[in-house]
C-alpha cells in the first residue's frame, strides 16, 4: 500500500493562493461574462405591458379548456352511442345512466377556478359538467351549467349529495325527476335512464397513440384523440376496446399466464430453485393476435350497431403504418396492420352481408350455429333463425 502523506503547515496555517493568481478567476469570469453581453440581441424590441401578457395569458388558459372540454365531450358522445346501441350484447354487464357528470370549483385549484367558471359556468354548488349528446339528460333538455337543487324531491348542498341521489335511484332504471336552477330560475326535468354496457369509457392525458382496455374499464389517450381523423374511426377504436371487455380477452390472458407459471416454470423451479417466468411470460401472450383480431371483429359490429360508418375505418392502420412502418408486416402480439387492414374490410363486407339480407347484427360465434330440427312426419319443417340471440359475455 502506498501512503500519501498530507503536507505540513506552515507556521499553524495550510498554504492558501495568494497575490495575483487568486484574482486571475474573477477576471476570467468578468471576461466570459462581458463576451456573453456582446452576444446578445441588437434590436430594439418594443416593451410589454404586464396587463397585455396577462389577458393573453387567460386566453390561452381559457382556450386550453375549451379544447380539454371538446376532446372529452366528443368521445363522451361516441362512447355514449356505442355502449348504448349494443348492451343487448354485454350480458349481465349492464347498467342505467342518465348522461350526467358534476362539478364544484372546488373542484379546481384556486388559480383555475375563474377560467373555469367562464368557460364552463361552474359554481361552488353541485354544477352540470356534461349532459351527455344523446343521454336521457340531454334529450330532456338539461344542459352544462345548470346548478342542480333537488333529485327526486330531496335537496341536495354538494355534488356528492346530488351523485349519491341521482345514482340511488337510477339504479333501478325508473324515472328520476331533478330539479335545477338556470339563469336564476327554476326548472324541473323528467329523467328516463338508459341502459349501457357497463365499460365506463376515460380520457388519459397521454400523448401516447394508444387504447386500452382492463376488463372492467376503457382508456382512450389524448393522443389517439388526435389521430383519429372522424367519429366513425374514434367509434371503431372504442368499440375494439369494449370487444376486449365483452370477450373477456384480460382473463382469458391471466389464465394462460397461471396455466404457463404451472406447468412450465414450477416445475423447472422445484428440479433447479430457479423460476424462469417463461412459462408465465409464454402464456400472457399467447393467443394476442388471434385476440386482436376477434376485438377487431366483433368491435366493428358494435361500432355498425351504433351507427356509424364502417368502411373507411381501415384506413386507420394505413396511417398506422406511417407512424409505426415495422407494424406492416411484423406480427408480434397484435396482427400486422396489413392484416388488420384486410381484415377489417372482410368484418365489414360481412356486416354489409346481413344488412342487405335484413339480419340482426350480431357477431359470429363458435359453436352457436342452431341444427336443423328433423320434422315430424306430415309436417314440414320450419325454418330456423341462423342468428340465434346469445348475449355475450
Amino acid at each position: 500500500m502506498v501512503h500519501m502523506q498530507t503536507p505540513s503547515p506552515v507556521n499553524g496555517r495550510r498554504n492558501r493562493i495568494s497575490g495575483p493568481a487568486r484574482s486571475l478567476p474573477r477576471a476570467w469570469a468578468l471576461a466570459g461574462l462581458c463576451l456573453l453581453a456582446a452576444c446578445a440581441p441588437q434590436a430594439k424590441v418594443p416593451q410589454m405591458e404586464a396587463g397585455q401578457v396577462a389577458a393573453e395569458a387567460k386566453i390561452q388558459q381559457e382556450l386550453v379548456l375549451r379544447n380539454s372540454v371538446d376532446t372529452l365531450d366528443r368521445l363522451s358522445r361516441v362512447a355514449w352511442n356505442i355502449r348504448a346501441n349494443s348492451a343487448d350484447l354485454c350480458g349481465e354487464r349492464v347498467a342505467y345512466s342518465v348522461g350526467l357528470n358534476f362539478l364544484e370549483l372546488d373542484d379546481y385549484a384556486k388559480e383555475k377556478r375563474e377560467t373555469v367558471k367562464s368557460v364552463l359556468g361552474v359554481h361552488w354548488r353541485p354544477t352540470v359538467f356534461q349532459a351527455i349528446v344523446n343521454g336521457p339528460a340531454e334529450k330532456a333538455g338539461m344542459r352544462r351549467g345548470d346548478i342542480i337543487v333537488a333529485v327526486a324531491g330531496e335537496k341536495v348542498a354538494n355534488k356528492k349529495q346530488a351523485r349519491e341521489s341521482l345514482e340511488k335511484i337510477v339504479k333501478t332504471g325508473i324515472p328520476v325527476v331533478v330539479d335545477v336552477e338556470r339563469d336564476g330560475a327554476l326548472q324541473q326535468f323528467t329523467l328516463t335512464p338508459a341502459k349501457l354496457c357497463s365499460y365506463p369509457v376515460v380520457l388519459s392525458a397521454s400523448t401516447e397513440l394508444n387504447a386500452f382496455a382492463d376488463g372492467d374499464n376503457i382508456t382512450v389517450c389524448t393522443g389517439m384523440m388526435k389521430f383519429v381523423k372522424s367519429d366513425d374511426e374514434l367509434a371503431a377504436i372504442v368499440g375494439h376496446e369494449m370487444a376486449h371487455n365483452t370477450q373477456k380477452h384480460r382473463r382469458s390472458k391471466q389464465m394462460n399466464a397461471a396455466l404457463g407459471q404451472i406447468f412450465v416454470d414450477l416445475p423447472v423451479l422445484l428440479l433447479t430453485g430457479f423460476n424462469p417466468r417463461v412459462g408465465q411470460s409464454v402464456g400472457a401472450q399467447m393467443f394476442s393476435p388471434e385476440y386482436e383480431a376477434e376485438a377487431d371483429y366483433v368491435g366493428l359490429y358494435y361500432t355498425a350497431r351504433a351507427g356509424y360508418d364502417i368502411h373507411n375505418v381501415a384506413d386507420l392502420w394505413r396511417r398506422m403504418s406511417i407512424e409505426n412502418p415495422k407494424g406492416i408486416s411484423i406480427v408480434t402480439t397484435h396482427p400486422s396492420h396489413s392484416q388488420r387492414y384486410v381484415g377489417l374490410a372482410a368484418d365489414a363486407a360481412e356486416i354489409d352481408k346481413k344488412r342487405a339480407e335484413g339480419k340482426d347484427l350480431r357477431p359470429e360465434m363458435k359453436g352457436e350455429e342452431k341444427k336443423a330440427e328433423v320434422p315430424k312426419s306430415g309436417q314440414e319443417a320450419v325454418e330456423q333463425d341462423p342468428l340465434p340471440r346469445t348475449d355475450m359475455k
